[in-house]
């Protein structure tokens, strides 16, 4: 018995959560051109952070009541909790740079996380399902 959820879950949000670190480089790209360069640790890091998001939202859909609390997890909010979380890491990156819109790209980046995390688990919820059994 695996302790996974279904692939078809994971393979959703993984799939998606790279899709929305492609599309978010792409974004931030448009304000610095150097971000789209695959030598670029920048694009790596957007990469792999909202990659990152998939596979957490992908993980957490065997949950839907909290462990600890017990109250009905909702998957939109699910996401976005998720999404903002996992992205502070990427967004604390913009506060050690010496930009003058610091403040600004660290809430933004925590937002538009907070929105791919959205999307991504609505999406997998509704293609993967969620709950325990997943976990079959």
């Amino acid at each position: 018995m695996s302790k996974l959820p279904s692939r078809k879950r994971c393979i959703i949000a993984a799939a998606l959560g790279l899709a929305s670190g492609v599309l978010c480089a792409w974004l931030a790209s448009q304000k610095d051109p150097a971000i789209f360069d695959l030598k670029s640790f920048t694009f790596w890091s957007i990469v792999w952070n909202r990659y990152l998001i998939g596979l957490t939202i992908a993980l957490a859909g065997a949950y839907r009541f909290h462990p600890l609390f017990g109250f009905r997890i909702v998957p939109a909010l699910r996401g976005a909790i998720l999404g903002a979380i996992v992205s502070l890491a990427l967004a604390f990156g913009a506060l050690i740079t010496p930009a003058e819109n610091a403040a600004q790209i660290f809430w933004l980046t925590v937002g538009v996380g907070a929105l791919y995390g959205l999307t991504i688990d609505l999406i997998a919820t509704k293609i993967g399902g969620e709950g325990k059994g997943l976990l079959k």
